[in-house]
């Protein structure tokens, strides 16, 4: 007998067991309960959690957060269990994040404008086992190093950010925040999960992790300006972050890219990334 309801702190051990069962696609879920619990509310990383059970055990999971994105770990039955979740929580959809099989399927679904929504596509989906990352040569001279952002890096960062979130996220020029997007930079310093790379001194390439577990770290937001491409900063400043996480204790990273982003996933590859499936970020621009 299957039913849908809304999660609460007892269930937050079933939870946590289904996740893991889905762990590469699950950091977002996974950090968020870790870092807020399964408290709703409008402070970072809070969300409504809904499950469907087919009599006691949990077969899936969708989560809405409290900057309006739609999580999904529902394997069978994506939809129903999105559209729960939005009528659970009464908060605007922002966007529908999840394996690409469940978010093709319900982003339809959602009442989205379409006008305001950034790149609906697959991506590739990489995870790499710490002990196997190979740290790029570049990394190893003397003039290329990584470091943990600080508040002065900010002002490059979000300007940077700008050409990330036209090109990778697909917002119009009009629409990207920068006060937004430096609340966030302020936020991921803060919460030392940022880091520059840097050449003879000038900032080259920036990285962060949108996600953290104890023993898992998911990369997101890297980036290389167009004029310093090619020199392998990008995959440099992911390993310097990657090898501070595995002196910390974490043993294992996770990240996704666009399917036709080709000099990524060969930057991801010669670290030692191994893709393990499909994902996707669909989300409405800033405006």
């Amino acid at each position: 007998m299957k039913s849908t309801r809304r999660l609460g702190p007892a269930d937050r051990e079933a939870l946590d067991a289904f996740l893991l069962k889905h762990r590469a696609s699950s950091m977002f879920l996974r950090s968020n309960a870790y870092q807020a619990g399964l408290q709703d509310g409008p402070d970072r990383y809070q969300g409504l959690y809904v499950g469907q059970f087919d009599g006691d055990i949990l077969t899936d999971v969708a989560a809405h957060y409290w900057n309006g994105h739609i999580i999904l770990q529902a394997p069978t039955a994506p939809v129903e269990l999105a559209a729960a979740v939005a009528r659970e929580s009464q908060r605007p959809v922002t966007g529908v994040i999840g394996p690409w099989s469940q978010v093709r399927v319900v982003e339809p679904k959602m009442d989205l404008d379409r006008s305001h929504l950034g790149k609906v596509v697959p991506e590739y989906l990489y995870t790499l086992d710490l002990d196997a990352l190979n740290v790029p040569q570049t990394l190893t001279t003397e003039t290329v190093q990584h470091r943990l952002a600080v508040l002065d890096d900010v002002p490059t960062l979000v300007a940077w950010r700008r050409v990330y979130d036209r090109i990778t996220m697909g917002f119009p020029e009009h629409a990207i925040d920068d006060a937004r997007n430096e609340r966030m930079f302020n936020a991921a310093i803060e919460d030392r999960r940022l880091w520059v790379l840097e050449d003879k001194g000038r900032a080259v390439a920036m990285t962060s992790f949108n996600a953290v577990l104890p023993d898992t770290v998911q990369v997101g937001g890297v980036f290389t300006p167009e004029e310093n491409r090619g020199r392998g900063y990008a995959r440099s400043v992911v390993a310097g972050s990657l090898t501070e996480a595995r002196a910390a204790g974490v043993t294992d990273a996770i990240l996704f890219t666009e399917v036709d982003n080709i000099a990524a996933q060969k930057a991801y590859e010669s670290l030692g990334f191994v893709r393990v499936g499909d994902y996707a970020m669909v989300v409405l621009d800033p405006s």
